[in-house]
């Protein structure tokens, strides 16, 4: 390894050098506010005649064809790119100098490779950064690479300062550079490139991700690889998709839970643990992708199941993710048929609209689907498996009934009145209804007229109690025409409707108020407990509960004892409930001591912790407390102080 520091032209102006950007790098994302802080940085450098520091750029050396050298840029692309943009504004602005700084800065004139110019940037932005080279961007899409090349034109025009000295002061831009080699006795890149803090936009997961698999090979390799893999899965998905993507997979295989703030790290950890190669690791994740996508876009290779996920997209549940990638690849692999594959994605969408229409929180069920993902459990009965872990908590029919029947569903998050009414349609037609066309209808409107209120006594009363409850509402088309007319006159529309439960009202009833509307609530709410029934879980034994759970889970932990407590995706070995709770208050501390004050405000923590003395232990930070608890307290403590501290979702525990 070299490396030194050096001015820009110093750097730019070496002879038969080709810049390249590796595949792996991300495309160019510069914006605005970086260009400008850049122009602004090399105005004050012009006006103080005074060097400026622009950071480090790292490269690995090839040699090229006719004693060409190739730098392979690890790290600094982005201001690298915008360098030359720059550059290439201000010969575009100065005829005077524009040859010497083409000739010098910007081309090879004997080197045949990438057209003669010195950058060569990734594919993505090659086209565009051409155009700009080749003075021809006329007709071309829009890009960041145009787009900051003109603003750089238009900083140049509103400066008070000439090109030329913009140009000179140039050579004032001074930055370190790291040359690294490919040789095994050489620091390894990737290692450098994690320990660097550059300025500029910082690297998603998913960035760093890619940059782990194709940093470590050679040039021809990478190409390969992304052009096969990585390419393909970047067309896929935005850059928070593609990190969600892989927090997801990491969750399917490892069985742990993953913090997106640990989505690199984690899976780093877990290539080295299965002893992947670049090709292997890259692969997997692409067949994975290909469920994710299908998933994401409701399209795999079977109708029922795609209903199924639409449903569940519409309810927003993605935490599901892993175990449906888990179903789509048993299936492929033939472990399981596509039935029974429908079979156990019905029963979670059952279970997750339950919860949903009771309004119940959902933060543990990402421990469930941990639990899920883990085949090995139950001797790879899955069904069963699956009833055990929602049983505790799958809501009852007594409980999704009384609360149908009471709820302004309409005001529910995830359109959940829409995502009801569609389902009984469905089910009742055996056809898919299009979610985004169909619209919800309130019999009742919610704008009521004088006719209205004519003609039902109390009217705003029910409006306010009845008026967003599933039974009156419904689907329809023409919602706008309807309006706020009487019922009478929307009856002639319900009845041409090509909707059933439309049909039905105008059918069913010939006048509309509170009783129809309690009436139709409990009928539409029996037939959705009949679409979603009470799976058979009365007789399933939950006495064996082994693995890990969410701090905030209520399970029967009788004769039982922890193995492992996993605080903020640290996991730690214990022996006893005892032993758990000391180490949980350890890393509070550890974490955030003025977590202290905070449980020592609360009266009842305060207590019972600080106060009593049967069987004292000194925490690492010198406080005293009492541990002389039974288990069932132990988690009662820990879940309470983790609320205190928000905390809920990131502690779990192991039992043997």
């Amino acid at each position: 390894m070299k490396a030194d520091s050096v001015h820009l032209f110093e750097f730019l102006g070496l002879g038969k050098t080709i810049f390249e950007i590796p595949v792996f790098q991300r495309n160019y994302e510069w914006g605005k506010e970086q260009c400008i802080q850049l122009f602004n940085d090399l105005t004050v450098a012009a006006q103080t005649d005074t060097d400026h520091f622009i950071g480090a750029v790292v490269y690995v050396t090839e040699s090229g064809k006719k004693l060409s050298r190739i730098y392979r840029i690890i790290d600094g692309q982005q201001r690298l790119m915008s360098l030359t943009l720059l550059l290439k504004a201000i010969a575009d602005k100065d005829n005077n100098d524009k040859d010497e700084i083409v000739e010098e800065y910007l081309t090879n004139k004997y080197v045949n490779d990438n057209n003669h110019l010195k950058l060569k940037p990734v594919d993505h932005d090659i086209q565009a950064f051409n155009a700009v080279m080749n003075e021809d961007i006329v007709n071309e899409e829009p890009s960041k690479v145009i787009e900051n090349y003109e603003l750089f034109k238009n900083l140049i025009d509103k400066s008070n300062l000439t090109s030329n000295q913009l140009f000179e002061a140039m050579n004032h831009f001074n930055m370190v550079y790291i040359e690294l080699t490919d040789e095994n006795t050489e620091e390894n890149p990737q290692v450098i490139f994690e320990s660097l803090n550059s300025t500029g936009v910082s690297l998603s997961p998913s960035d760093l991700v890619r940059n782990f698999l194709l940093m470590k090979l050679d040039s021809e390799s990478q190409n390969y690889l992304y052009k096969k893999y990585w390419g393909k899965i970047e067309k896929m998905f935005s850059t928070q998709t593609f990190t969600e993507f892989i927090r997801h997979y990491l969750v399917l295989k490892t069985h742990k839970l993953i913090k997106k703030n640990k989505v690199y790290e984690d899976y780093k950890y877990y290539y080295v643990a299965e002893n992947l190669s670049s090709e292997s690791a890259l692969a997997d994740l692409h067949k994975f992708a290909i469920y994710y996508y299908q998933l994401l876009n409701s399209e795999s290779n079977d109708d029922d199941f795609n209903r199924i996920l639409d449903h569940i997209n519409i309810m927003e549940s993605k935490v599901v993710f892993p175990y449906l990638m888990l179903l789509m690849d048993m299936v492929d692999n033939g472990n399981i048929g596509q039935n029974s594959a429908n079979e156990l994605a019905y029963i979670l969408e059952n279970y997750l609209f339950r919860l949903k229409a009771c309004k119940f929180p959902s933060n543990g069920l990402n421990k469930i689907v941990i639990g899920l993902c883990d085949t090995s459990k139950e001797e790879g009965n899955l069904k069963l498996r699956l009833l055990r872990l929602l049983k505790s908590k799958f809501p009852t029919d007594k409980q999704v009934y009384e609360h149908l029947m009471e709820v302004d569903l309409y005001h529910q998050r995830n359109h959940l009145a829409k995502l009801a009414l569609i389902i009984l349609e469905e089910n009742r037609t055996k056809e898919t209804v299009d979610f985004d066309n169909a619209q919800v209808e309130h019999i009742l409107p919610q704008r009521l007229n004088n006719e209205w209120k004519l003609q039902v006594a109390n009217a705003e009363r029910i409006k306010k109690q009845y008026g967003g409850t599933l039974g009156n509402l419904t689907l329809t088309k023409y919602n706008q025409e309807m309006s706020n007319k009487v019922f009478s006159e929307k009856r002639d529309y319900y009845h041409d409707s090509n909707i059933s439960l439309t049909r039905e009202v105008a059918n069913e009833y010939s006048s509309w108020d509170k009783d129809e509307i309690i009436d139709r609530t409990r009928k539409l709410t029996k037939e959705l407990l009949d679409i979603f029934p009470m799976p058979d879980i009365k007789d399933i034994d939950t006495t064996e509960v082994d693995g890990e759970y969410s701090i905030s889970d209520s399970i029967d932990i009788t004769g039982k004892k922890p193995s492992h407590i996993n605080i903020n995706g640290q996991e730690y070995s214990v022996s006893s409930w005892r032993q758990m709770l000391i180490t949980f208050l350890n890393n509070i501390w550890n974490i955030d001591s003025l977590n202290f004050g905070r449980i020592k405000e609360n009266a009842q923590l305060n207590k019972i912790l600080f106060k009593a003395r049967r069987a004292p232990v000194k925490l690492d930070n010198g406080i005293t407390i009492e541990t002389n608890f039974s288990a069932t307290v132990v988690l009662a403590i820990i879940s309470k102080i983790a609320a205190i501290c928000d905390l809920t979702n990131e502690v779990s525990y192991t039992l043997k």
